[in-house]
């Protein structure tokens, strides 16, 4: 195996573990154990109780943590831990722990392919907080296969939850609960986080049993409008150095007013905390409260353009996005549009930001028309796309999906043999440097999910689309697509590497 064959598997495993934010036994789940409810990772050095007392060392005067028994500065023993001070702030009491049971089976491709076995999850420990009589919201990817959801207090004790509705698209889950004596905490909305604002974060540490108290980080907004960080289709966080252990997931930022500015990502990127602005967290509960209407989709993916795929498309600078796919039988599809058609307006309005971009279509319906401005190699064209409901769960197909995700295109040769067209730069498999002319040889897949078979991934021949089609098909579970593809270079070398992602993290317009 090569040493970038290793990498690129550590990368899958990296994304499924932080993604769903549970605990380190996951890792035995994956071997095919029911996965415990156990302590997480907690970068808890960082962070100070919301009870904590201003103590101070006896000697060098430098601020002591609650339960130190040495000065971090000048290494005094102290006669006895320090104390922590109550702090009966208002805020606390609308901040809870968030326990979600998970009694049916999830499935995962990558971890089938890995450890031969399927896997479930037990629990997923987060934090939420409570926005109004009754109603209490959380990041919702940790309600992954959740069938029972448990709130705890600050104090311990338990209520059950139910969901209301969940944004999947935004990432918010709206739940009910019956919990006496909280405090409904308002969102700031029409006055958007600046850079350089202090916010402080609540929440609660990743542990398998609550905590017993509310944990507190304080941080400086150092970034706006951060997005492809892999959390939720559509992503435009505001970045902060505040200390974002496991478990606080779901918890509220707050200004100094008290006022929800955010909610805290249920994923660090490395070292790096990000939060779901109070804008979006309340066109995600607007949509639930009024029923979860259907929504509406043009059926395309569309990225942000860079340098080199800016040149592979042969765009001019004044284009900023660029349809990097599109799916079959979709509105795209029926209006013409293309892969590497340059997107310039919506509406009349620049095409800028994917997340704006997924901001008009929200407040669209099934059959709305929108004019579209597009730019096809030295021609601008202004098709119309009537829009269609979305799919629950869009799906790319065959060799549409290789292009996507591994971002290599094939085409079938007379003499049975699937050569490489194009490499997406910057993709997966131009990281292996796989070129066009290679020929792919095999795909590393399953047989099929349906009969049950979560163990039988092997390596099998392709010849043909329709073969690709089949293989492909197995690659989708219900968290991530994976599979392992493997290429003759023209130089009669081999190279093999698998191409996974996690599918929470993308969402077609």
């Amino acid at each position: 195996m090569t040493r970038s064959t290793v990498r690129s598997r550590d990368r899958a495993a990296c994304i499924l573990l932080a993604a769903l934010a549970v605990a380190p036994p996951f890792a035995a789940g994956l071997a095919g154990a029911a996965v415990p409810a156990a302590a997480a990772l907690v970068a808890a050095a960082a962070m100070t109780s919301v009870a904590a007392a201003e103590a101070v060392c006896p000697y060098c005067k430098a601020p002591l943590e609650p339960g130190a028994q040495f000065c971090s500065n000048c290494g005094h023993k102290l006669d006895a831990p320090v104390a922590a001070a109550e702090d009966k702030s208002p805020a606390l009491a609308g901040v809870v722990q968030l326990v979600s049971a998970c009694d049916s089976e999830v499935t995962s491709t990558w971890a089938s392919m890995e450890y031969g076995s399927s896997f479930r999850i037990d629990s997923i420990i987060g934090s939420a907080f409570v926005v109004g009589p009754g109603e209490v919201i959380t990041d919702s990817n940790l309600l992954t296969g959740a069938k029972e959801i448990v709130l705890k207090s600050a104090g311990g004790r338990s209520f059950p939850a139910r969901v209301v509705g969940i944004d999947r698209m935004i990432g918010v889950a709206l739940l009910a609960a019956d919990i006496p004596g909280v405090t409904a905490l308002p969102l700031r909305t029409g006055e958007p986080v600046r850079p350089g604002e202090t916010l402080t974060v609540l929440g609660f540490p990743g542990a398998g049993q609550a905590s017993g108290e509310v944990l507190r980080s304080s941080g400086v907004v150092s970034g706006m409008h951060r997005g492809g960080v892999g959390m939720h289709p559509i992503e435009d966080y505001f970045q902060t150095d505040a200390s974002l252990p496991r478990g606080i997931g779901g918890g509220p930022f707050l200004d100094s007013r008290g006022r929800v500015v955010g909610m805290a990502s249920w994923q660090v990127q490395s070292g790096i905390g990000m939060g779901m602005p109070a804008e979006w967290i309340d066109r995600a509960l607007t949509w639930i409260r009024s029923g979860t209407p259907q929504r509406a989709w043009m059926g395309a993916y569309v990225e942000r353009l860079d340098a080199e795929t800016r040149k592979q498309y042969g765009l001019p600078s004044e284009v900023a996005m660029v349809i990097e796919q599109v799916f079959p039988d979709s509105p795209a599809a029926a209006a013409g549009l293309r892969r590497g058609d340059g997107l310039i307006e919506v509406q009349g309005e620049a095409a800028a930001t994917v997340p704006r971009l997924h901001e008009r279509l929200l407040a669209a319906r099934p059959g709305d028309q929108v004019t579209l401005a597009v730019r096809r190699k030295e021609e601008t064209l202004k098709p119309t796309v009537t829009l269609a409901p979305r799919p629950d769960r869009p799906r790319l197909t065959g060799a549409d999906s290789l292009r996507f995700f591994g971002g290599v295109g094939i085409a079938a040769r007379d003499n049975g043999t699937l050569v490489v067209e194009d490499v997406t730069p910057g993709s997966t498999t131009a990281y292996h440097k796989v070129a066009p002319g290679d020929v792919l040889l095999s795909v590393l897949s399953k047989k099929d999910w349906d009969a049950g078979a979560k163990d039988n991934a092997r390596w099998r021949s392709v010849h043909t689309q329709a073969d690709v089609e089949e293989r492909v098909a197995t690659a989708y579970s219900d968290l991530d697509f994976c599979l392992g593809l493997r290429f003759k270079k023209k130089d009669g070398d081999k190279e093999e590497f698998r191409v996974c992602r996690f599918l929470t993290q993308i969402g077609p317009l």
